[in-house]
């Protein structure tokens, strides 16, 4: 029951820091057609013209404030990334510890992949924010950002699986519809990109807290 708790405490904390680190981030960019919310779009950024998409040309009087508040969130994300991880990988090894099953495990060790991915990657922004000319670790960009994302959507379906695993029929038709919505969103990330996929990490993130509540709720009783 320990690991239920930790999980539960670290999805508390991935709550709360999701309430400070979004609001942080820059919420214009210097072209507004671009369609993502600019954190994702810098996360997706591939050339110099999506970067003066973001943040603007070197005379664009917004261009510093954005660059800041892109650090700021950035900055941020050390401490978010490390939760969430956390977070996730306690969800799944408190299952392997139940069953005994190594997928557990295994996910448990994708979800520690996903914050590892994330700190490169975080590393690669703050490099490239600093001399947005000549954006050192661009071309590298796209490496650490499809790993992260692809070991969070493996981890959704793995929320699916635990849920198909359940007795309640509900509770199976929520673990169809997360596995489809995450397999759905890890196609999407290598067809196009973007930020769209993110709703199933969203649904695996509730789901894991809500499980992780009733069992430490159960266990109290």
């Amino acid at each position: 029951m320990v690991w239920w708790k930790l999980c539960l405490t670290l999805g508390l904390i991935v709550v709360g820091l999701s309430i400070v680190i979004f609001p942080a981030f820059p919420t214009t960019m210097a072209n507004p057609d671009i369609g993502q919310t600019p954190v994702y779009a810098f996360e997706f950024a591939s050339s110099r013209s999506d970067l003066i998409d973001i943040f603007g040309e070197p005379d664009d009087p917004l261009r510093a404030e954005r660059i800041a508040k892109m650090d700021r969130g950035n900055t941020i994300d050390f401490a978010y990334m490390l939760a969430y991880s956390l977070f996730i990988g306690s969800f799944f090894f408190a299952r392997f510890r139940e069953s005994n099953q190594t997928t557990w495990l295994c996910l448990a060790a994708i979800a520690l992949l996903a914050g590892l991915a994330d700190f490169i990657e975080n590393l690669i922004l703050l490099e490239i924010t600093s001399d947005l000319e000549t954006a050192q670790g661009l071309d590298l960009l796209w490496l650490p950002v499809h790993l992260k994302f692809t070991c969070l959507y493996v981890a959704a379906c793995g929320m699916g699986w635990y849920c198909l695993e359940q007795d309640k029929l509900w509770t199976k038709g929520f673990g169809v519809v997360q596995i489809l919505v995450s397999f759905g969103a890890l196609i999407h990330l290598f067809v196009s990109g973007g930020e769209e996929g993110t709703i199933a990490i969203v649904l695996a993130w509730i789901a894991q807290l809500a499980v992780a509540a009733m069992r430490v709720f159960k266990s109290s009783r």
